[in-house]
């Protein structure tokens, strides 16, 4: 195909689904690398193309609360506004894969959804690119994508840019980067969650078998999550070193990963942040038929899945006995982050 001029990448998920997005995206900017490169994803994601400087523009939807005819056309107007070449939609949502028809590209591509699409779906499209779902990690299945548009490389490759000033505005020097464990307790689902009197036994543990490692907490700024990192704090017998409730920005969350000994957490965005970055983590899911595309992979990563079973208040089935086994034998084997960074990632900033 003939080389873009400018190009429009969408993809309409959540903060796992971009970091999945990455290396596709660079395999787009590495055969065009004149053209001008924009992506389309949910508006509360949009902070993490701060680490993405080779990226041009980046435009962030956030869903209207009516459906009225007017949204769709002020939407087509700005697109079509752009005159973009190339439209390529890896999600192939419905609101995605309309706002791939409205943008009006001379070319628009989308990836196959896992049920075929809705009636109609095909006719939005001039072409469509398919390959694989629940077989691999997403980013292999995205990455595959497009190179049947003709891009070259051998394999998926993470290429992101961290500054340690991201760290030290939140209060971690140099001498603590490697020094202390980081939590999310929270997803955006109570059912893929242990529960708060579980998740303080375990971070007692892990602070008998570690001492010297301090803990940092976060999480979104949802009063439902806030609440319940407060409760998780009040659980705890001394305060954590840091805690971030509600207040960081997806890049400065992906720089305090980046740094940590351990990330724990569910299944949520954090972990993703921990496979773009190399760092070690421990993490624990509800099993679904989707699992493989979200585990990563490397010695460096363990993934513990409880069964989907009632109650679905929380997360169910493994014991602490388990997870601290597993954080153990992380801690032990991988002494950073700078040691386990993924074959085909950019190496994590300085």
């Amino acid at each position: 195909m003939a080389p873009p001029r400018k190009l429009l990448v969408l993809d309409l998920g959540g903060l796992g689904d971009e970091v999945h997005l990455l290396p596709a995206l660079w395999a787009l900017r590495n055969q065009w690398p004149q053209a001008e490169l924009h992506v389309l994803v949910n508006a509360h994601v949009t902070g993490l193309f701060k680490l993405t400087p080779w990226v041009n523009r980046v435009w962030g939807y956030a869903k209207p609360r009516t459906r009225r005819f007017g949204d769709w056309r002020r939407w087509a107007r700005r697109l079509r506004a752009e005159r973009y070449d190339l439209a390529l939609d890896l999600k192939a949502t419905d609101r995605s894969s309309l706002l791939t028809f409205f943008s009006g590209a001379r070319l628009r591509i989308g990836r196959r959804p896992a049920d075929g699409g809705p009636p109609g779906w095909r006719f939005l499209f001039h072409r469509v690119v398919q390959t694989p779902y629940y077989t691999e990690p997403m980013y292999w299945q995205k990455w595959r994508c497009v190179k049947q548009l003709g891009c070259a490389g051998e394999r998926p490759e993470f290429r992101f840019v961290i500054e340690p000033r991201l760290r030290r505005e939140l209060g971690i020097g140099a001498d603590d980067e490697h020094g202390y464990l980081h939590l999310s307790p929270c997803t955006t689902a109570p059912a893929r969650e242990l529960p708060i009197a579980q998740l303080a036994e375990l971070i007692e543990a892990l602070r008998a078998d570690f001492p010297g490692l301090r803990l940092a907490l976060s999480c979104a700024p949802s009063e439902r999550e806030r609440e319940r990192l407060a409760e998780l704090v009040g659980r705890l017998q001394s305060p954590p070193w840091k805690i971030f409730a509600g207040t960081l920005g997806i890049d400065q969350l992906a720089a305090l990963i980046q740094t940590c000994a351990l990330n724990l957490c569910g299944d949520t965005g954090s972990l993703h942040l921990a496979m773009m970055t190399g760092a070690p983590a421990l993490a624990w899911f509800r099993h679904h038929r989707g699992e493989k595309e979200w585990i990563p992979e490397g010695a460096q990563y363990r993934v513990l899945i409880a069964p989907d079973a009632a109650p679905r208040d929380a997360l169910y089935g493994l014991a602490t006995a388990q997870l601290r086994a597993a954080a153990r034998e992380i801690l032990n084997r991988v002494p950073s982050a700078a040691a386990a960074a993924p074959a085909g990632a950019a190496p994590p900033s300085a």
